[in-house]
């Protein structure tokens, strides 16, 4: 498997995944840095969280990012992009998809609100 590099992956995001369902809806284990590959990109996508009023309708995502294969996130999941500038803000992942082809970097992409 080809490996991305540091350089391919300059920003740091916070991630939260689900952990569960409470009363209140979803329940979010503790917030984790991981190194991503982020832009400000809007198209439309499929909202696949299960527990989604929207799931299974075409929403649109302006927050996509690359992740390192690695990295366990599944949609619903909470991430916080651009900390500690004016455009930081939290959402809610719509969609992932993995990608693991010969000869090329295998990773984890994410579409978000």
């Amino acid at each position: 498997m080809v490996r991305l590099k540091p350089k391919h992956l300059p920003h740091r995001v916070l991630v939260e995944n689900i952990t569960g369902e409470g009363a209140d809806g979803p329940l979010y284990g503790p917030a984790r840095e991981v190194r991503a590959y982020t832009e400000q990109r809007t198209k439309v996508v499929v909202d696949r969280r299960a527990m989604s009023p929207t799931a299974g309708q075409e929403v649109v995502s302006s927050t996509y990012l690359i992740l390192l294969p690695s990295e366990q996130v599944d949609p619903g999941a909470i991430v916080t992009v651009w900390r500690g500038t004016v455009r930081e803000r939290r959402s809610a992942v719509l969609d992932t998809a993995f990608y693991d082809y010969p000869g090329t970097p295998s990773h984890l992409e994410l579409r978000a609100e």
